[in-house]
């Protein structure tokens, strides 16, 4: 049996993808669905809504608050963000889909079949979503990934009623290559620390973290961040979310653009299947929105840098400088800019407007069949660029059709 789709990784990157695509649809985890948390668990609250998973929200968050051992900054959000149970949000994503799931650990991948060990299953179109080590991407090309960066984060979660906020602690007597973090959950927060470096014995700190609130660690969790703007197609399999380095430097934030690219590809598998556009165009128009990615990533690299070669006072005084409210609005327009939302940038009607498409896609690609539509979609500007943060409007992220019924 030949599927139309399969999705190796079935986190965030996986389960965006599939919300996109109608047909014979597989998806492969080692893992049962929504039972493998390797991440600090927040993002944008439209993003949820739009993936059907609000019932995940476990509380929402207005401010992004950075603490120094000498400052307190505090930037609104404008968009707020949310803190929410994993296992939820996999479960209410997967409900949205009509796909089939395999629990399986994938091996590699030849032409168009991926080896698994639950067997092997072929397939017209691939995604590669399983995460920092890329396994399909590797068997493929076993020198990827490549990556600017790879860091390392540990997360526990506590009892302890944090104050609202996403809080970020730039300390070095806790993380001096990285920072920690406290996210409030509800009832509990999430605390965790971050090594830019890839450190991994990181526990320690993590636990003298913990104890400064007189809270105590229950469980461990998290793994490898990987960072970087890369072809983020090797042969004919598309690479998404941390398998394809799509993953923000400084931050680490690794949601938003995953489940922004996985859109992004589950519509275009959706138009090649359909027979609107030839494999080669959904090529070049994802290669075109990761390569706009490059100017702003790269300037989150820098400021990583920065953050591990600054002493932490000259850190201390930067930080406090760019939360002045110009600077601060400034920084955060062009954070969530950075993976911004796909469908709404016209980058599916080839409208690229980034200088980075010129090395990126072959002009001589063979483009649409048919009529793709250059009519705009409610909600956005006719005028965007590609990667421009859009807000999404009612809950809904792009044109994608309903999820199918039986």
């Amino acid at each position: 049996m030949t599927y139309d789709v399969l999705v190796a990784g079935a986190s965030f990157a996986g389960l965006a993808v599939v919300q996109r695509v109608r047909g014979r649809v597989l998806l492969v985890d080692r893992h049962p669905v929504g039972t493998h948390q390797t991440s600090a668990c927040a993002a944008p609250l439209l993003l949820l809504r739009a993936m059907g998973a609000e019932d995940a929200v476990q509380q929402v968050h207005r401010r992004i608050v950075l603490h120094t051992p000498w400052t307190t900054s505090i930037w609104p959000l404008e968009e707020p963000f949310c803190t929410f149970d994993y296992h939820t949000f996999c479960v209410l994503a997967l409900r949205r889909t009509q796909v089939e799931f395999v629990q399986a650990s994938v091996r590699g991948m030849e032409a168009k079949t991926v080896h698994t060990s639950a067997g092997a299953f072929r397939a017209r179109l691939v995604a590669d979503c399983t995460g920092w080590r890329a396994v399909l991407a590797r068997a493929v090309d076993p020198g990827l990934p490549r990556r600017q960066w790879l860091g390392f984060g540990l997360e526990t979660e506590a009892p302890y009623p944090f104050p609202e906020g996403l809080h970020f602690f730039f300390d070095p007597e806790v993380a001096p290559d990285g920072y920690a973090w406290a996210f409030p959950c509800g009832r509990t927060t999430r605390f965790g620390v971050l090594s830019y470096r890839g450190r991994t014995r990181v526990r320690e700190a993590l636990d003298r973290f913990v104890g400064r609130f007189g809270a105590r660690p229950a469980g461990y969790h998290g793994g490898y961040l990987g960072a970087g703007v890369y072809d983020p197609v090797v042969g004919d399999v598309f690479v998404v979310g941390d398998a394809a380095g799509q993953c923000l430097p400084l931050t680490g934030e690794g949601i938003r653009p995953a489940v922004h690219a996985g859109w992004l590809v589950g519509e275009l598998f959706q138009r090649v299947l359909e027979g609107r556009c030839t494999l080669r165009w959904a090529r070049d128009r994802y290669r075109a929105y990761v390569a706009s990615q490059r100017r702003r990533v790269g300037f989150l690299a820098l400021a990583t840098l920065l953050a591990l070669h600054l002493p932490p006072r000259a850190l201390a005084l930067c930080i406090a400088g760019f939360s002045r409210p110009f600077l601060r609005h400034r920084f955060l327009v062009e954070y969530l800019a950075t993976f911004g939302l796909p469908l709404s940038s016209g980058i599916l009607e080839g409208r690229a407007g980034v200088a980075e498409l010129a090395d990126a896609v072959d002009s001589n690609s063979t483009g649409p069949k048919g009529r793709v539509g250059s009519t705009p979609t409610p909600g956005t500007r006719a005028d965007s660029s590609v990667g421009e943060h859009v807000p999404y409007k009612d809950g809904v992220a792009g044109s994608s059709p309903a999820p199918p019924t039986r």
